[in-house]
């Protein structure tokens, strides 16, 4: 397909993806002709707004885009059946023809008494994860007869179809915060995806530490990704961007037991201008941060649109 947009931006700028059915092919087609790499969704375990499973929308999205990465970020260990998700991840990886990125992690605390209530075990999340994780590369590698050894699954002989385009599976990039977590990602995935809600400040140091990790840990920093998902909003000026975003975090977040609605537009958005929006950007690229997902909090296709203009500055700014 070929790109409409006066240059492209760099294939490490993807997008999040609309919540709203009608807006889901015209974003996605117009989000590859302007060159993004990826398009992502999210999990969500409950919500008091309107929300899609993201699963379900990569699929959907499989048959409408043609090279746009699809990822999800992040699902939640413990919440499906690690073999049951491996065949709905594998499935969306043949879908797609192999265009899968699969972000996950223990969610955080607060999810669990939902989860509990609804029949679902929360006990030992970190446990689940790191073998669900290894469930999942079990079956994906060994689909004819996969076996693992664990403290909470444990099989042998099973067979495992479809197998995933990529071989031996989708790239598992888990989401973390806390230094445990963090050296986890670097020793059982292959990347580290942060989360929108952390500020520039503390993802810096964050990836810091992941990048201390990958030299302790002898690891190629080429083969592990880092991620972080991004709030922007770009208008003609700061204060404009300021009046959408407070009302529209308030929308998204507004009662939440763990994040403040109300500090959120100066603590973790990129907001203003595009040469603004691109310098702040830039920062994270500078840093060592290999794939940016910017979301949009109000008016999904004009915002996309606006994206386009960060593409001039953000073009030097991505590491070759």
């Amino acid at each position: 397909m070929e790109s409409t947009s006066a240059a492209s931006p760099p294939s490490r700028l993807s997008v999040g993806a609309p919540n709203a059915p009608d807006l889901l092919v015209p974003f996605a087609r117009r989000a590859e002709e302007l060159g993004f790499g990826g398009i992502w969704t999210q999990d969500t375990l409950s919500a008091a707004n309107f929300s899609l499973d993201g699963l379900h929308v990569l699929s959907y999205l499989a048959a409408v885009t043609e090279r746009l990465r699809l990822g999800i970020g992040v699902l939640y260990s413990g919440r499906r059946n690690p073999a049951v998700q491996a065949r709905e991840l594998a499935t969306i990886d043949q879908l797609s023809g192999g265009r899968l990125t699969v972000g996950i992690g223990v969610g955080l605390a607060y999810h669990r008494e939902n989860l509990a209530a609804l029949g679902i075990r929360t006990d030992r999340p970190v446990r689940r994860l790191i073998e669900g994780i290894g469930v999942m590369r079990a079956l994906w590698s060994q689909s004819r007869a996969a076996s693992y050894d664990g403290e909470i699954y444990s099989f042998s002989g099973i067979g495992a179809q479809p197998e995933p385009v990529q071989r031996p599976g989708p790239p598992i990039w888990i989401g973390a915060r806390a230094e445990p977590a963090l050296r986890r990602a670097v020793r059982i995935a292959d990347g580290w995806t942060g989360a929108a809600p952390v500020a520039t400040d503390d993802f810096l140091q964050q990836l810091a530490f992941v990048q201390r990790e990958l030299d302790e840990q002898g690891r190629d920093p080429s083969g592990f990704t880092v991620s972080k998902s991004v709030y922007v909003a770009v208008e003609k000026d700061e204060e404009e961007a300021r009046r959408r975003l407070v009302p529209a975090f308030e929308r998204a977040f507004g009662g939440n037991p763990v994040y403040d609605a109300a500090t959120m537009t100066d603590r973790v958005a990129v907001f203003g201008p595009p040469d603004r929006c691109a310098e702040q950007l830039a920062t994270l690229f500078d840093a060592g941060a290999d794939e940016l997902i910017l979301y949009p909090l109000y008016d999904p296709a004009e915002q996309l649109e606006a994206f386009g203009e960060l593409v001039p500055a953000l073009a030097g700014a991505a590491r070759p």
